[in-house]
């Protein structure tokens, strides 16, 4: 581990486990400038190998941090760490990193973390989680993941809890990506009395006239995971400043479509996705079988905008207030 010394980018610590599998305690801190920071266990630093490398696309988002302390506190494999530390980072370097630590798998936390990995890992197992949109995303045989969305059917059992009332759900999908699982949520839909129409697009340029069209035969929009409609950030300003033109309220995935005015948002729980990768990382290292590269996330986090509630006239089943674990009033 000589190199790490003159190689380190960033600051090198070394820690070791304590008995309580939650904490570290550190016994190293050695600061080096460069760009991004490398933390290796005190194991590792003796000349063993770590079998396990968290590469974080940086450890300051909160929701980044938050998967990656779930997954330490998870795992017993021996771990190295490398935060990117949200700057664009030279490939080579992150490669002569991976090489130097030599895991078996690297567990990826948000999309810059695994196009790093996927570009310089070679044929090592990597595992990815905070993905959005990770249909985009190259993959391999030996890819697997955590999906940031949750399935169909959990969500709009949770939907239909919430407003009873809206029943045309619509959703602005490309075939390539969610032809498949548009067919199997209009038959979830069904089953609960939810009619789910979609109209697909092939390119981004084609989504203003769809909105245009689409949006007057619903009662909702189901901004669903699709990287040819949330292409940019112009499509989904466009999106939304369409919809609240008409009065139509979106249903959403993620947190930062409540920012922009969702009237409802259920997506995966964080902490949950951590625990989820960690078991993956188990399942590889003792040769389980794994039915599915990429599973569904196992618990969710619903967030509630009773300001579109109100200027829209929603009706609102109010037994579902419960359930929610942030309002935005």
């Amino acid at each position: 581990m000589e190199n790490a010394y003159t190689k380190g980018i960033g600051y090198f610590r070394t820690m070791k486990k304590s008995t309580d599998k939650n904490r570290f305690t550190m016994i190293h801190y050695i600061p080096i400038f460069c760009l991004f920071s490398l933390i290796i266990s005190g194991i590792a630093f003796a000349g063993e190998r770590n079998r396990v490398l968290i590469l974080n696309s940086n450890m300051a988002t909160e929701k980044y941090s938050l998967i990656h302390k779930e997954f330490t506190s998870s795992i017993s494999e021996e771990i190295a760490e490398l935060d990117l530390g949200g700057k664009e980072i030279d490939t080579t370097e992150i490669g002569e990193r991976i090489d130097t630590i030599n895991p078996d798998i690297i567990f990826c936390i948000g999309s810059r973390a695994y196009l790093s990995a996927f570009q310089t890992a070679g044929d090592r197992a990597i595992i990815f989680s905070s993905a959005i949109n990770w249909k985009r995303l190259p993959m391999r045989k030996n890819t697997y993941g955590v999906s940031s969305e949750l399935n169909s059917g959990m969500e709009l059992m949770m939907y239909h809890y919430f407003f009873p009332d809206l029943g045309r759900i619509g959703v602005i999908y490309s075939l390539k990506h969610n032809k498949e699982w548009l067919k199997e949520a209009i038959d979830n839909g069904r089953d609960l009395g939810l009619t789910i129409s979609g109209r697909p697009v092939t390119k981004p340029e084609e989504l203003p006239k769809v909105l245009v069209e689409f949006l007057p035969e619903v009662d909702v929009l189901w901004l669903v995971s699709d990287p040819v409609v949330i292409s940019s950030k112009e499509s989904v300003m466009e999106i939304f400043r369409r919809a609240d033109s008409l009065k139509k309220p979106i249903y959403a995935y993620s947190k930062i479509f409540a920012d922009l005015g969702a009237l409802l948002v259920i997506s995966a729980d964080v902490p949950t996705m951590g625990v989820q990768a960690a078991g993956l990382v188990h399942d590889l290292l003792t040769n389980n079988e794994i039915p599915e590269n990429v599973v569904t996330p196992a618990g969710s986090h619903i967030i509630l905008n009773m300001k579109k509630v109100k200027e829209y006239g929603i009706d609102l089943n109010e037994e579902a207030m419960d359930s929610v674990n942030w309002m935005i009033q």
